[in-house]
């Protein structure tokens, strides 16, 4: 999936608007501004909707900690990105999109199917794992 991951990170044609969780991240900074995005309140308020499911806090970790080595923030084009932060787009869009497409993969899901899966078993996660 680097590949996939690697055309958001660059903002290649057509990744960004293929990604359901860049657009959510770019549809939340045109209502609240980056600020509301970045910001602890933001945070706070995402929690649930960047879980990675099943996988848990243990998973997330793990997840993070390859991305991090795959696209440590020094890879990040700034003015691509802004005004977000290279761990703004790990944390809010990268590891859903990784955790997104290990869900379709072990359970052999859509994206759609996968997404409600994340959602549904978020709390399953966080207590498990």
């Amino acid at each position: 999936m680097r590949e996939r991951l690697e055309a958001i990170v660059q903002g290649r044609p057509g990744a960004r608007e293929a990604s359901r969780f860049w657009s959510a991240v770019e549809k939340e900074l045109k209502a609240v501004g980056s600020r509301g995005v970045t910001g602890i309140k933001g945070q706070f308020e995402n929690f649930e909707r960047v879980q990675p499911g099943y996988y848990g806090e243990m998973g997330a970790s793990i997840i993070y900690q390859t991305l991090y080595n795959l696209f440590p923030p020094g890879s990040f084009n700034a003015d691509s990105i802004a005004p977000l932060s290279p761990d703004t787009v790990l944390q809010r869009v990268l590891i859903p999109e990784a955790a997104l497409a290990l869900v379709m993969e072990d359970m052999s899901q859509d994206a759609d199917a996968a997404a409600q899966t994340l959602r549904a078993s978020a709390r399953y996660g966080a207590t498990m794992f």
